[in-house]
């Protein structure tokens, strides 16, 4: 698969982490930053949720630690982090993962999708594909808004991605199921249960055989053309409880609706024409979706009729002056749009992204 020859040797940068992981995020919680001077801790911005005080978390994996190094931006690898953007767009570390979250197998933990639950805590999708450990679903316990520790309550998944809650159940995108290159890409979206995630006992996903021989709890499976190897990726739920699914290879939004018990009653595709369909989320007040094309350095606004509105986009930039660098997702608060930028770069001839580099940032677009 491409992409992931691309990144395997972040492995062995990735592993510096263990060390790095158990350092006191105290200081560095009083620390705060604007949103186009993010410290390294946050050089690879990933995705977003709101939490109970309309606060916005932000995910960062800091997958470019390796190219950083190497580039003399950086001196040591970055700590995976959680970042807090507050009510003034002023940005601090809401928490850094510690040696007791790492995966014990691959030495990492990799945040991918973001999501608060029903119960007030936050749920995030571990991705250990690309380094030799057990995907998984974390559950970062909070009180009164506060980071206490992390629970692992679901494993199993191969590339989990995007996390997304419909009431008291979580859907979790795992973009590659199966590949063969520049032939077709296997990816889905798994449904579980509030109830069925606990820290005592994991929930145990089977691995994916093929499409007559997987886990129950897999709720959609999708079929792309195998260009990039990667498939389902970002998630959203609308106000009606419609689920929609981004295939990245695909450049496309797929429409899931529900019957009464919640069970799925049909899927079907709701908008096509991005280059790379990346992160989605759904706002409220303005009663439409909200996508990056990382490709294409591209934010839409999406109606509920799959009509598709460009709201930015721009050449290969560094991420400065405001500019979108490999855009991974966006989330609307207060009639303005975040952007996070991801700034990955696979090298393929449709990205207009060509290097993560510095600055690390976050971009805002209005979207009235």
């Amino acid at each position: 698969m491409k992409i992931l020859n691309k990144y395997t040797n972040l492995l062995r940068v990735m592993l510096t982490i263990v060390a790095l992981s158990a350092c006191s995020q105290t200081v560095l919680a009083q620390q705060q930053y604007s949103l186009q001077d993010l410290p390294a801790q946050f050089n690879s911005p990933a995705s977003f949720s709101l939490d109970s005080d309309n606060n916005i978390l932000f995910t960062s994996p800091n997958l470019h630690n390796q190219t950083l190094v190497e580039q003399g931006v950086i001196t040591k690898a970055a700590a995976p982090t959680i970042g807090l953007i507050d009510n003034n767009n002023q940005v601090s570390v809401w928490y850094t993962f510690k040696q007791q979250d790492l995966e014990p197998n691959s030495g990492v933990v990799t945040p991918m999708g973001i999501a608060k639950g029903p119960d007030g805590n936050i749920y995030i999708a571990d991705m250990q594909l690309w380094f030799g450990g057990e995907s998984r679903l974390l559950r970062v316990n909070v009180i009164d808004g506060k980071a206490i520790d992390v629970d692992v309550v679901a494993k199993g998944f191969s590339f989990p991605n995007a996390v997304a809650w419909r009431g008291n159940d979580v859907f979790i995108s795992d973009t590659v199921l199966a590949t063969e290159k520049g032939i077709s890409t296997t990816s889905g979206v798994y449904k579980l249960r509030l109830d069925e995630l606990s820290a005592e006992n994991p929930l145990q996903i089977s691995k994916y055989q093929n499409k007559n021989n997987h886990d129950a709890h897999l709720f959609e499976i999708f079929e792309s053309n195998g260009s990039l190897g990667f498939g389902a990726n970002g998630l959203a739920v609308d106000g009606k409880g419609n689920l929609y699914t981004g295939i990245m290879e695909d450049g496309t939004i797929y429409k899931s609706t529900f019957n009464e018990d919640s069970s799925k009653l049909e899927t079907t595709l709701f908008n096509k024409g991005l280059i790379a369909s990346d992160g989605i989320q759904w706002d409220a007040p303005s009663n439409a979706l909200y996508i990056t094309d990382l490709f294409d350095n591209a934010v839409y606004r999406i109606d509920m009729n799959g009509q598709a509105k460009l709201l930015a986009k721009n050449g290969n930039t560094d991420g400065s002056k405001n500019m979108l660098d490999a855009p991974g997702e966006v989330i609307v608060r207060a009639g303005i749009a975040y952007v996070t930028n991801f700034d990955a770069a696979f090298g393929a001839s449709t990205m207009v992204n060509t290097k993560p580099d510095a600055p690390f940032t976050i971009s805002v677009v209005p979207i009235k």
